[in-house]
């Protein structure tokens, strides 16, 4: 009998688990693919000595800062990405969330629009969060639309922030808070 996968949330075509030694290799790969890597803040090498530290470095406990997720595929069992809550404050109860879809015959297919859903009800569900950023290159137009889908509203923009490609270009920043969130919850089972 198949040993049962150790998913953490549960979506209908994804779901989400703890981030394991064995899909480093994976996430290297494509945090090294200059196509994956253009809309991420990642610009240096990233080699299995750095990946690793990085991996035996995250913080762990009842109450750590960062929560890394691997996206999984049900059908299949494919890891495709990776999606994380960093930078949570307990006290103020926010935090900054980030994901990347790593396999580019995986892109626009909504994957990251239901990993975004099953983090958002983590965080306001079970975390009790009251508010969760995420931070998006202007030029990255996917993560803008799936994260204003998710009802993400953009609060500003850092200006010429980031240099890419020759130029510069804006960073935008976007949260959405607890009562939103329930707002669109209660319109999506009407």
């Amino acid at each position: 009998m198949a040993e049962k996968p150790a998913l953490f949330l549960d979506g209908k075509r994804l779901y989400l688990r703890t981030l394991e030694v064995g899909d480093l290799d994976r996430a290297r790969r494509w945090m090294n693919d200059p196509e994956v890597r253009r809309y991420l803040l990642c610009r240096v090498p990233i080699d299995e000595v750095s990946e690793r530290t990085w991996f035996d470095g995250r913080n762990r406990g009842p109450f750590p800062t960062d929560i890394v997720l691997a996206i999984v595929l049900k059908r299949g069992h494919r890891h495709i990405g990776s999606t994380g809550i960093h930078q949570i404050n307990w006290i103020d109860r926010h935090a900054t969330t980030g994901a990347v879809i790593g396999e580019a015959d995986c892109w626009n297919r909504g994957y990251g629009s239901e990993a975004k859903a099953l983090v958002l009800r983590y965080c306001f569900e079970t975390l009790g969060l009251h508010r969760v950023c995420s931070a998006v290159l202007a030029t990255n137009g996917r993560s803008l639309a799936y994260l204003k889908k998710s009802g993400y509203r953009e609060e500003g923009r850092f200006r010429e922030h980031t240099f890419r490609d020759g130029g510069w270009i804006d960073e935008v920043r976007l949260s959405i808070l607890a009562d939103e969130w329930q707002a669109l919850e209660k319109k999506k089972k009407r």
